[in-house]
């Protein structure tokens, strides 16, 4: 089966947290998102959770796992691409935005970046993968693991901040990754 490719935006800037004003249209749609996101989380049925995530935005591929009480960013959820065979496990987060307050604007920028999880990757219960990451072809983040940095292909990663573990690019050689 190919892998369906996305064409990947650019991150832009937002307003700071508290200098948000919103349309009505945003507000419409920040709604929307919560509830479809909210029956999401609740779902028992991952090809309804799924369709759920699709109507939102998400851009989400063939035979993917999305497990339940799984958190997938409100703000901007169009940016998130999950390939094929990839899964997401119970209780993880996908976060695509940065938005402090203005007295943190040395520090970050408030931001949207998208996020990236390809082909075969495999995220683990309770992991928090921030905005801008690319989680590689079949890598894989242990369990509990903040991923803020990008991971290469056929990488095992865990902990807080998500490190490499293991490169396993061998078992693949053969199977043009």
């Amino acid at each position: 089966m190919e892998s369906k490719q996305f064409s990947i935006p650019e991150g832009y800037d937002i307003p700071f947290y508290d200098k948000q004003k919103r349309t009505f249209g945003q507000i419409i749609k920040k709604i929307r998102n919560t509830i479809l996101g909210s029956l999401a989380f609740y779902c028992h049925f991952n090809k309804i959770r799924i369709l759920f995530h699709r109507w939102r935005g998400v851009h989400i591929g063939d035979d993917v796992y999305i497990g339940r009480y799984c958190f997938i960013d409100n703000y901007d959820p169009s940016y998130i691409y999950i390939e094929n065979k990839a899964s997401i496990n119970a209780e993880s987060m996908i976060l695509t935005h940065f938005n402090p307050s203005e007295h943190m604007a040395a520090i970050s920028p408030a931001r949207v970046e998208p996020v990236l999880i390809k082909e075969g990757a495999a995220v683990s219960v309770r992991c928090i993968v921030l905005p801008g990451v690319v989680i590689g072809k079949n890598s894989i983040i242990s369990a509990g693991s903040v991923v803020d940095k990008s991971v290469p292909d056929c990488t095992l990663v865990r902990g807080n901040p998500a490190k490499k573990v293991l490169d396993y690019n061998f078992l693949f050689l053969n199977d043009d990754k």
